[in-house]
C-alpha cells in the first residue's frame, strides 16, 4: 500500500496488505521491499507445492501399502484354504466337509458375537483343523471300520502333527489361529479330550467353536467307515455329549439357530463338492522327478502336497534354497520349479548357474509373487520356460506342468 494518509496504515494491514509505505517514499526501499516480498511469495508457493506433492506421495504410499496388505492377506487365506484341502483330499469321501465346517464355524462365531474380522479369521483358519492328517498313514486314515486301540492312538497324533506344521507362524493371523485350532479341536469341555486334556475355558474359543462344527458334520455326513446319521440322531448325540464334550453356551447357540446351519449343509452337500483327489488326480506313466526350491516352508509343504496329488507317480524333492539344490545331482531332475525371491542366490542367479555351470537342459519354471507385466517379461526374457503366479491356483499348476512333462 502506497499512501500519504498514514492513518490508513492499520486498516490496510488488517485488510491483508503485506506492507505499507508512506509517501513520499524512498525508491530504493520500495524496490528492495518489492523484491523481498516477491521472493517470499515464490518461496511460499514452493513450500505449498512441495506439501501438496508430499501429500500425494503419502496417499500413493498408503494406497500401495493397503494393496500390499490386502495381497498378503489374500495369499495367507489362499495358503490356508489349500493346505486344508490338501489334508482333506487324502480322505476320498469327505467331499464338502471342509467347506461346510468352515462356514458352520464362521456362523457360530458370529452368533457368539465375535467381530466380522474374527469371524473371517475363523472361516479361513478352520480348514487347517485336520492338516496333521497329511502325516497319518493311509492304512489308518482310510481304514473302513473302527480303529484298533493302537491305531486310534496313531490317529490322535494328527492334532499335534498339525500344530507342529503351523508352529512359529505368529506373524500370520490365519496360520496362528490354525495352529490353535489344529492342536485343540479334539479337546473336550470336561478335560477328557486330547492331546493335552484341557478343560472348559482353558480350551481356546476358536477350538471350542470348530469342535462343534466338526462333530456335527462328521456325524451327519457319509465317511469311508459309516453312512450319514439322521439329523435327529445327530442332535440327540450332541445334546447328550454337551456336558462332557461341548461348550454349553456355544451348543445352545448352535441348536437355537439350527436352520441356518442346515442351510449351509444344503449349499455345500457332497454331490455339489467333488472330492479334491478325484477332481485333480492325474496318472502319469512316466517315472519322473521334480525339484522344487523355495525358502518358505509353508510354500514347500503346500506345493509338494499339490504336486503329489496332481502327479502321484512322480517323485518330488523340495529344497529350502538354491545352494542346497545345487548340492544335489541336478542331472536326475526332469523339471525344476523355483521361487524367484530367495536369499543369497535368487531365482535368476539359480537359473544361470543351472544352465551355464550345470548344463541343465530340462524345463525350468519360475513361481513368483511378482505379478506385474514387467516382472513376467523379465522372467521369460531371462530364459525361464514358463512362470506360475502366486497365490497358486492348482489348476494353473496342473496345466503348466502338463505342457512340459
Amino acid at each position: 500500500m502506497l499512501t500519504a494518509n498514514t492513518e490508513k496504515e492499520k486498516e490496510a494491514l488488517k485488510l491483508g496488505a503485506s506492507d505499507f509505505l508512506s509517501k513520499p517514499y524512498d525508491i530504493d526501499i520500495l524496490c528492495t521491499r518489492t523484491i523481498n516480498y516477491a521472493q517470499l511469495h515464490h518461496l511460499t508457493q514452493q513450500v505449498q507445492d512441495q506439501n501438496m506433492l508430499l501429500e500425494e506421495k503419502v496417499q500413493e504410499r498408503t494406497l500401495a501399502l493397503e494393496e500390499a496388505l490386502a495381497i498378503s492377506k489374500e495369499t495367507e487365506f489362499e495358503i490356508s484354504t489349500r493346505l486344508g484341502r490338501a489334508g482333506e483330499s487324502r480322505d476320498p469321501e469327505t467331499g464338502g466337509h471342509i467347506k461346510r465346517m468352515s462356514h458352520y464355524s464362521k456362523l457360530l462365531a458370529k452368533l457368539y458375537g465375535l467381530s466380522d474380522e474374527e469371524c473371517e479369521l475363523i472361516l479361513y483358519a478352520a480348514p487347517l483343523h485336520d492338516i496333521g492328517k497329511i502325516a497319518i498313514k493311509d492304512e489308518i486314515l482310510l481304514k473302513p471300520g473302527r480303529f484298533e486301540p493302537h491305531e486310534y492312538e496313531q490317529m490322535q497324533e494328527h492334532a499335534q502333527l498339525g500344530a507342529l506344521m503351523l508352529e512359529g507362524a505368529d506373524r500370520y493371523p490365519v496360520l496362528k489361529a490354525g495352529h490353535i485350532i489344529a492342536l485343540e479341536h479334539h479337546e473336550k469341555y470336561d478335560g477328557t479330550g486330547y492331546p493335552n486334556g484341557k478343560k472348559g475355558s482353558d480350551i481356546h474359543l476358536y477350538a471350542r467353536i470348530v469342535a462343534i462344527a466338526d462333530v456335527f458334520d462328521a456325524l451327519s455326513s457319509k465317511r469311508c467307515y459309516k453312512d450319514p446319521m439322521p439329523l435327529e440322531t445327530v442332535l440327540d448325540i450332541m445334546k447328550k455329549d454337551t456336558p462332557s464334550h461341548f461348550d454349553p453356551e456355544l451348543i445352545k447357540l448352535f441348536l437355537d439357530n439350527l436352520e441356518q446351519f442346515l442351510e449351509i449343509k444344503e449349499i455345500f452337500k457332497d454331490e455339489n463338492c467333488q472330492p479334491l483327489n478325484q477332481e485333480i488326480k492325474i496318472q502319469s506313466e512316466k517315472e519322473l522327478t521334480i525339484l522344487f526350491v523355495d525358502d518358505n516352508e509353508l510354500n514347500r509343504i503346500l506345493i509338494t502336497e499339490m504336486l503329489g496329488l496332481l502327479f502321484p507317480n512322480i517323485h518330488i524333492i523340495s529344497k529350502e534354497n538354491a545352494i542346497a539344490a545345487l548340492e544335489t545331482d541336478i542331472s536326475k531332475y526332469d523339471l525344476i520349479l523355483t521361487d524367484i525371491t530367495m536369499p543369497e542366490i535368487d531365482g535368476y542367479q539359480f537359473y544361470t548357474l543351472l544352465r551355464e555351470e550345470k548344463s541343465f537342459q530340462s524345463p525350468i519354471i519360475a513361481i513368483t509373487g511378482l505379478n506385474t507385466d514387467r516382472d513376467k517379461d523379465k522372467i521369460l526374457q531371462h530364459g525361464f520356460n514358463h512362470y506360475i503366479s502366486k497365490p497358486l491356483d492348482i489348476h494353473e499348476l496342473e496345466n503348466s506342468l502338463k505342457r512340459f512333462l
